[in-house]
C-alpha cells in the first residue's frame, strides 16, 4: 500500500525575517504539530519544502516549483501551509493552483491559520471567504512593500543613516548622523591625493606602511572595536581595501545604500543590483573628498586596470 505523503511548505521572505512568528523554525514547528494531529499521519511520509528568502508575489521559487512537479506526478496527497500568504500572495496564481491544479490531482490543501481544508468543501473551494483572504494577502504584500520603501527613503532624505557601521573616515555624531572622524578622514584624503597623482593601489599600500599609518582594523582595535582579526596584517594595508575606499562615493557626501540584494535570509550571499535601483542622495553628510578629486582618482585607477595594447596584459 502506497504511503500517504504530506508536504509541508514553508516560505520566508527578506521582509518576514524580523517577525519571529514567521521564522522557518516556527513555521516548521506549527506544520509538524498539525500534521501529527491528522489521522492520516500514522503511516504518512512527511516532506518539507523550504523557500528561504523568496517573495510570495510570484511562483518563481525553487522549492514550490519542485512541490508542484511532484503534485503533477501524483506523488503528493496533502499540502499544509501556515497561511495562504506562505504559499503565495498573488490571488490569481494562488487561486489557480488551489482551485484547479490540486483538485485535478486529488491533492488536499490545508491552510492552518485560515482554517481552510479543501477536503471539507467537496468540490467547492471556499467561495468568497477564501477569495477575500487571497486579496487581503496580496494587497498587504504590495502595501507593505510600498510603505517600507517610502519610510526608508524618507529617513535617508532626512539624513538618518541606516547602517550601524560608518565607512572608515567617518563616525556617528551625537544625533546619529555621519560626521568625519578627523584622524581617519586625513588618511582617506591622503589615499585619494596619491591616487589622483597617478599612484596605483599597490604603491599606495607601500606608502601607508612607510608612514606607519594603522590599517582600518588596527585603528578600530585601538579604540576598543575588536571585530576584525588584525593578528596577521602586521600594519600592511591590502590593495582591496584601498580600491574599496577609492570606489566609495560616500566620501563625496553622497549617500549610497541598497547596492546589493540578499539572496537568502540569514545567509551571506548577495548580488549587485543595477545602479538605477540604488538609493543615491547627494549632500547627505559632510564630504571628506571633493568631487573633482574623486573623479580624478577614479580615472587614474581606471588607467591602471586597462589592458596594455601592446602586450594584451593588465598593468
Amino acid at each position: 500500500m502506497q504511503k500517504y505523503v504530506i508536504a509541508l511548505y514553508i516560505r520566508l521572505s527578506i521582509e518576514d525575517y524580523k517577525y519571529d512568528s514567521l521564522s522557518i523554525e516556527n513555521q516548521s514547528l506549527v506544520l509538524h504539530e498539525y500534521a501529527a494531529s491528522m489521522p492520516e499521519a500514522l503511516n504518512a511520509e512527511i516532506m518539507e519544502f523550504i523557500d528561504n528568502g523568496y517573495s510570495g508575489t510570484n511562483f518563481e521559487r525553487p522549492q514550490v516549483q519542485k512541490l508542484i512537479e511532484l503534485v503533477r506526478a501524483n506523488q503528493i496527497d496533502c499540502i499544509i501551509v501556515k497561511d495562504f500568504s506562505r504559499f503565495g500572495r498573488n490571488s490569481i496564481e494562488t487561486g489557480y493552483f488551489i482551485e484547479r491544479v490540486f483538485p485535478l490531482f486529488h491533492t488536499r490543501f490545508i491552510s492552518i491559520s485560515d482554517d481552510f481544508d479543501s477536503s471539507k468543501f467537496k468540490g467547492d473551494t471556499g467561495g468568497m471567504d477564501v477569495a477575500f483572504k487571497y486579496l487581503i494577502s496580496e494587497y498587504y504584500s504590495r502595501d507593505m512593500s510600498i510603505k517600507t520603501k517610502s519610510a526608508k527613503y524618507a529617513k535617508m532624505q532626512r539624513g538618518e543613516y541606516q547602517s550601524k557601521i560608518c565607512p572608515y573616515g567617518y563616525r556617528k555624531s551625537a544625533d546619529g548622523r555621519m560626521e568625519p572622524d578627523p584622524e581617519a578622514a586625513a588618511v582617506v584624503q591622503l589615499i585619494f591625493q596619491l591616487a589622483a597623482e597617478g599612484i596605483n593601489a599597490t604603491a599606495i599600500t607601500r606608502e601607508l606602511f612607510r608612514r606607519n599609518i594603522p590599517t582600518p582594523g588596527q585603528y578600530k582595535a585601538a579604540r576598543g572595536n575588536h571585530t576584525h582579526d588584525i593578528s596577521r596584517c602586521h600594519g600592511i594595508w591590502s590593495t582591496s581595501t584601498i580600491l574599496r575606499i577609492l570606489e566609495d562615493e560616500r566620501y563625496t557626501g553622497v549617500y549610497v545604500i541598497g547596492k546589493r540584494a540578499v539572496l537568502e535570509v540569514g545567509g551571506n550571499r548577495s548580488r549587485l543590483k543595477d545602479r538605477e535601483s540604488w538609493y543615491i542622495i547627494p549632500d547627505h553628510h559632510p564630504a571628506i573628498i571633493e568631487k573633482a578629486v574623486f573623479d580624478t582618482a577614479q580615472a587614474s585607477q581606471l588607467r591602471f586596470s586597462q589592458p596594455n595594447k601592446r602586450s594584451g596584459t593588465t598593468r
